[in-house]
């Protein structure tokens, strides 16, 4: 039997296979001859791997849950961030027996705002953030076990702890930004710093220069990491670094006055970025070198753009007109600056009404497909309407497969796409509030995994992280706080779409 990439269709997970959900909205002919396509279901339902918090004394959407899931040597890790102030790092293979603590850390005080997190594997080390009351917040690195869990180095010596992110791998080499305080003589700065994991290997590779701050959003790819880099003076530049201080320079500049980042979308051995220049938005493409990095395309400031990612030799992106309320999506060839290509129209049941403007909520990019999911605006803080939308890059593969999602201002649906073109995300229904969910891609192949949350609570599913066969994520469930869940992937098909 093929894998999940053959093109499996599946009806459902922790369900049986039905027709078009109650709130889905109409369907063209087109989507609903997809429901006869075949017949999938997986070898086992979503589970909760182990209670791994105590009760929480928030409600449920501040509930303390797993964070910061990771894939390291076959195994899940992942930081539990406790609400009585301890923070921790823990590991699983998908039993409870094998979800254990690999590093505990005493609790501090609430204003410390201590916490684990960034977790960034590079090859044989764990890298994350951790806090003690003698360092503050500080880079440790870790091989899986107790024993092999340390500091690696006070960077920032005393209980201030360092502003050290973002964190991005290169190979097993971990780089990352330092922000340094300003002080009454001295204005703040950033500089980029290295580290293999021990404390003579973590280095400063360059100073940025007084004043400069280093964008949270990175770019990765296969051999180097890209830093979006301001400068009062020198304006906003991209920066490069494989790792070492030869490797580390000013690879463009982006534009001579200070510019915010807005989208990024790694996609190995190119990126593709957009910045907000006054009301224009840019869309620029790089592959780590200077020829290789290009604007490709400038929008002015209505409609607003937002990138979407790439399929193939073009580089998509949505379009939404503030007046008029429309959303569009449309493609830029790469690699040139060229004009934009209509592809399709995002429907706006909705237009015409006060502040009812589509927005772009979240992306996942999968092999062939883009999901990406859109908020309809409203008077008031939350949305009146939210969809997930898949494109394969024309206008009939651009299609509706759930609404709503999420209708709260204080919690969006997670999007997360596999290399199969399974998509992992949360959705509302009025009898079970906000589930996990998945999709194939198709309408029919759209489903609940499992009404977790008890009597009718929201599970507020959140970070979805494949690692072998189980894709894993935590949701508030009966025991009243944030456990890990998982969901294996095998499947037993009935049929399959060759």
């Amino acid at each position: 039997m093929q894998a999940w990439r053959a093109g499996l269709v599946m009806c459902g997970l922790a369900i049986g296979c039905g027709g078009a959900l109650p709130d889905e909205g109409a369907w063209d002919e087109g989507q609903a001859a997809e429901t006869a396509a075949g017949s999938c279901a997986p070898a086992g339902e979503a589970q909760r791997v182990k209670t791994v918090l105590p009760p929480s004394e928030n409600i449920p959407r501040y509930a303390a849950m797993p964070e910061s899931l990771v894939e390291f040597r076959g195994q899940l890790y992942f930081a539990l961030n406790f609400e009585d102030g301890r923070t921790a790092l823990w590991k699983s293979a998908g039993t409870g027996a094998t979800t254990t603590e690999v590093k505990g850390f005493a609790a501090l005080p609430p204003w410390t705002f201590a916490r684990v997190g960034e977790l960034t594997p590079a090859e044989d080390t764990l890298f994350f953030l951790a806090t003690e009351a003698a360092t503050g917040s500080e880079l440790w690195a870790t091989d899986g076990t107790p024993g092999g869990t340390r500091l690696v180095r006070e960077i920032t010596p005393g209980s201030e702890g360092s502003n050290l992110r973002p964190l991005s791998r290169v190979g097993s080499t971990l780089v990352f930004a330092r922000l340094v305080p300003g002080s009454a003589t001295q204005a703040e700065r950033s500089e980029l710093w290295r580290s293999d994991g021990t404390a003579a290997g973590t280095q400063r590779l360059v100073d940025l220069g007084a004043g400069s701050s280093v964008s949270w959003k990175n770019i990765r790819l296969d051999t180097a990491a890209l830093f979006i880099v301001t400068h009062p003076t020198r304006g906003t530049e991209l920066w490069k670094t494989d790792g070492t201080a030869a490797g580390t320079g000013l690879l463009q500049l982006i534009d001579s006055g200070q510019v915010n980042v807005l989208d990024m979308r790694n996609e190995g051995r190119r990126a593709f970025f957009t910045v907000l220049d006054g009301n224009n938005t840019e869309v620029w493409q790089t592959d780590g070198t200077s020829g290789g990095t290009l604007r490709l395309y400038t929008f002015g400031p209505n409609p607003t753009a937002r990138l979407l990612g790439s399929l193939g030799e073009y580089v998509y992106l949505t379009l939404s007109d503030t007046d008029l309320q429309w959303m569009r999506v449309y493609r830029l060839r790469t690699g040139v600056a060229s004009s934009r290509e209509y592809i399709a129209t995002v429907p706006n049941p909705y237009a015409g009404q006060p502040d009812a403007i589509p927005f772009l909520q979240d992306v996942s990019r999968t092999e062939g497909k883009i999901f990406f999911s859109i908020g309809i605006g409203s008077t008031g803080p939350a949305p009146r309407d939210t969809q997930l939308w898949v494109t394969d890059g024309t206008q009939g593969g651009t299609k509706l497969l759930r609404r709503p999602l999420s209708l709260s201002d204080e919690y969006s649906s997670p999007i997360y796409a596999l290399g199969s073109g399974l998509v992992f995300f949360s959705a509302y229904e009025p009898a079970t509030g906000i589930e996990p969910w998945v999709s194939d891609g198709t309408a029919a192949g759209t489903q609940r995994l499992r009404d977790i949350g008890p009597g009718g609570e929201s599970a507020y599913p959140r970070s979805f992280m494949r690692v072998g066969e189980r894709v894993y994520f935590g949701a508030y469930d009966d025991t009243q706080a944030g456990q890990l869940w998982s969901v294996p992937l095998q499947s037993t098909c009935l049929s399959e779409v060759l």
